[in-house]
């Protein structure tokens, strides 16, 4: 059943729809807003149910990327520290991140790091020892600031801000087709009606490509979706280890008393739509043995795991990695691409950079100066109570668990 919060009396007629609320959609739907315009947010499900609420939450200082995305390692810094200044009380207290890997693949990214001036710090092999258990492994370990986020709390953040704003955000309603007449938008249409705008803004992750697609739109060809299978186990992880090595385990903590770990360059395979995908369950078994092997005893729970498939879909530009990835944002204004008027496309790559993608979409649309950081009052998360998705690891074992 469809839901709705309105800042007024609903309207026919507005400045500006935007389709998804993710993370991205909602801070464009509060940009927007802030800077004068009416502003709909609809969303087929509940707030942030596709990636956002599926990640582990990380927000990169870029030093992951330093190797083989040095494009956005900047880019990443920045939006750290906007996310750290804007939304405080969403921050999972955690100590520094270890990257850990060969020797070798360690001193490559510490003189990378020295390069981006990623402050960093070689990690003592005893204390690395309490946590990973090497078994003989030539490994070493650098600790580095990361920033660990609940997603559920920002969503509730984002929303409730959206509320304060006037944003009407309607959930459980999906866009079926976005309305153009002489190659100009003057609306969206649901299940439910029209809504009447002249600006339509289009957010929605792994959906994005078939209302471009029905929109006459050429820009879904150079969209690539795919998923990633992450893990969620009860368990005390005090920061987030991620192994450099491709297929070593990934892992971050939450703010619930659970563990998620996925694998660094693990198999992700390419779809084409928005979908229920079943999880590997072989890949699922393996990335529980290695875990069994790399972590010393009592940090997760492996009786009580729970696993599912997210999708992750990107702009490839000329930034694609010979695995076929491009991390960077992308917003695209289809009147300059296309001749497609009031038609704009935002794919924030990563939850990191949805700062930025909002920002420059926003700045595009209204013309306003914005700050990177979203410094606006906050208002009570309650003012959103009932539109924010559960995150997939909350579940009755859990619970039980924690």
């Amino acid at each position: 059943m469809a839901q709705l919060i309105a800042g007024g009396a609903m309207k026919s007629g507005i400045d500006c729809v935007v389709i998804g609320g993710g993370v991205a959609g909602l801070m464009i739907a509060a940009r927007l807003a802030g800077a004068g315009m009416s502003v709909r947010l609809i969303e087929r499900d509940l707030l942030g149910a596709g990636a956002t609420t599926s990640n582990h939450g990380l927000i990169h200082s870029g030093a992951l990327y330093a190797r083989w995305h040095p494009e956005i390692v900047a880019t990443c810094a920045q939006a750290q520290i906007a996310y750290r200044t804007a939304f405080p009380d969403c921050v999972v207290a955690t100590q520094p991140c270890w990257y850990y890997g060969t020797p070798e693949t360690m001193h490559t990214y510490r003189r990378l790091w020295r390069r981006h001036d990623i402050v960093n710090h070689r990690v003592d092999g005893r204390e690395i020892n309490e946590i990973l258990r090497v078994h003989g492994r030539d490994v070493a370990a650098c600790a580095t600031s990361e920033l660990v986020i609940d997603t559920h709390a920002l969503l509730n953040d984002l929303a409730a801000h959206c509320v304060v704003l006037g944003v009407e955000i309607v959930v459980g309603v999906k866009a079926a087709r976005i309305l153009l007449e002489d190659r100009r938008v003057h609306g969206v249409a649901t299940a439910q009606g029209l809504t009447c705008a002249p600006i339509v803004v289009v957010c929605a992750g792994i959906g994005t490509r078939a209302l471009l697609d029905d929109a006459g739109s050429m820009i879904g060809t150079a969209l690539s979706s795919r998923l990633e299978m992450l893990t969620a186990y009860p368990g005390v992880l005090s920061r987030p280890l991620i192994g450099l090595e491709f297929g070593w385990p990934a892992l971050a903590p939450t703010a619930t008393g659970v563990v998620l770990a996925s694998r660094y360059g693990g198999v992700q395979p390419a779809v084409t739509k928005a979908g229920r995908w079943p999880v590997p369950t072989g890949e699922a078994a393996a990335l529980d043995a290695e875990l069994r092997d790399w972590l010393a005893p009592g940090i997760i729970e492996h009786g009580r795991a729970s696993a599912w498939v997210c999708s992750k879909t990107e702009h490839l530009g000329t930034d694609a990695d010979r695995w076929g990835t491009s991390p960077n944002y992308a917003v695209i204004d289809h009147t300059y691409r296309e001749q497609l008027h009031g038609l704009w496309t935002v794919l924030p790559g990563k939850m990191t950079l949805a700062m930025h993608a909002s920002r420059e979409v926003a700045i595009a649309i209204t013309g306003t100066a914005l700050p990177l950081a979203m410094t606006a009052g906050r208002a009570a998360p309650g003012d959103a109570c009932g539109l924010v998705a559960g995150q997939p690891w909350v579940s009755e074992s859990m619970q039980e668990a924690r």
